[in-house]
C-alpha cells in the first residue's frame, strides 16, 4: 500500500464501529509543499454509538488499531473528529 487509502477501503476498515456518518478527507496539497509520498495530511469525521461514554483517547486509540495497515502506508498525518450520536447536529 503506497497510494492513499480510498474511502471505501477506510470505511471497510472501520466497519466494526459501526460508523453512523464517516467522511475522510484529503487535505494534502501539492502547491503547499506537501510531497505525498512524504506525508500527506487527512481528517477523518466519525460518528459511532462505539463512542458513547469513551474519553478522546479511547476513541483515537479504538480508530488507530483499526487504521494500523494505514499508517505510514498512504496515511503519514491524520487529524480525526470522533463523536458520539449524542455529541453530534445530526
Amino acid at each position: 500500500m503506497s497510494h492513499t487509502p480510498s474511502l471505501e477501503r477506510i470505511q471497510q476498515a472501520l466497519e466494526p464501529i459501526f460508523p453512523i456518518e464517516l467522511r475522510f478527507t484529503d487535505y494534502s496539497r501539492p502547491e503547499a509543499g506537501f510531497k505525498p509520498a512524504a506525508g500527506t495530511l487527512y481528517h477523518l469525521f466519525v460518528i459511532s454509538r462505539r463512542f458513547e461514554g469513551l474519553p478522546k483517547i479511547e476513541r483515537h486509540r479504538i480508530v488507530y488499531e483499526y487504521l494500523k495497515p494505514f499508517i505510514g502506508h498512504g496515511i503519514h498525518n491524520i487529524n480525526m473528529t470522533l463523536l458520539a450520536p449524542s455529541e453530534s447536529r445530526h
